[in-house]
């Protein structure tokens, strides 16, 4: 009997053991379970911008055939407008088979492959594309820093000016500073030239168009006679701006030819 009692003691122990670490197990899971999403605000993280410090300088060359060089001109002016740049340079000229343009465009740096999209695209037959970039992002640096070095100094000598009362400290220090002050804007001047050539890119760009090429006798052999004419006017002309010399010339050739007459008639007289 007692073992009995024993037994189901037990057993009931057991069971409210067990109860109880269940609880504990289900507290436990709830506590390690994850949130629910859709009511969490996640927010992505921000993207951190690397600002890239390389100071570079492009340059192109680009030669092609046109079915019209003023449709050229005219297109490339316009997108070059649009993409707000500027034409610093134009030239023509007219050969025997072909018309031929030259234009030196300046874009902003972050247009000039557009640029150069847009007049391939125009393009009839590309002769030659040549497009080069030039790292100038230590000599920029560079400047920046010896710009900073002299401003500094100046400021030094300015103060060192304040405090001077003797004449020649004084222009001791006015001598140091004029002299920093020529460095200043020399470097100031390169300083702006290298943040002009990476700010703005240059395209040259040669166009040409083709033009028939008949020998045409007739018109040839009156633009002969013409500049034929005009040569011998342009001779006389020559002769004209050298006659003192030709005096000259002539005469010394009179006096010679009479010295050695003289000189023959001696001979035969004795």
């Amino acid at each position: 009997m007692k073992i009995r009692i024993t037994v189901l003691l037990f057993i009931g122990f057991l069971t409210i053991y067990s109860c109880g670490t269940n609880e504990k197990s289900r507290k436990i899971t709830a506590f390690v379970q994850p949130p629910d999403e859709s009511s969490a605000n996640l927010q992505p993280p921000e993207k951190i911008e690397i600002q890239d410090l390389r100071k570079i300088i492009r340059e192109g060359e680009i030669t092609f055939e046109t079915a019209d060089v003023n449709e050229t001109k005219s297109l490339i002016t316009k997108t070059t407008m649009e993409l707000n740049g500027y034409i610093t340079k134009e030239s023509a000229d007219d050969y025997t088979d072909r018309i031929e343009q030259t234009l030196i465009i300046r874009v902003p740096a972050d247009k000039f492959d557009l640029l150069l999209a847009k007049i391939s695209e125009s393009a009839r037959k590309i002769e030659s594309k040549n497009i080069k970039a030039l790292d100038v992002t230590e000599e920029y640096i560079d400047v920046e820093a010896r710009l900073k070095t002299k401003k500094e100094l100046e400021n030094r000598y300015r103060e060192l000016l304040a405090k001077a009362s003797k004449v020649e400290e004084i222009l001791s220090i006015e001598k140091e500073i004029g002299q920093l002050r020529a460095d200043i804007e020399s470097i100031e001047g390169r300083l702006r030239y290298l943040k002009d050539r990476v700010a703005f890119s240059s395209l040259t760009a040669t166009y040409y168009q083709k033009i028939n090429s008949a020998f045409g006798f007739s018109s040839k052999f009156g633009q002969a006679i013409r500049y034929g004419w005009k040569n011998l006017l342009w001779f006389f002309i020559g002769l004209t701006t050298i006659w003192p010399f030709i005096i000259l010339l002539g005469g010394g050739l009179f006096a010679g030819f009479r010295i050695n007459r003289k000189r023959k008639n001696r001979g035969k007289s004795a």
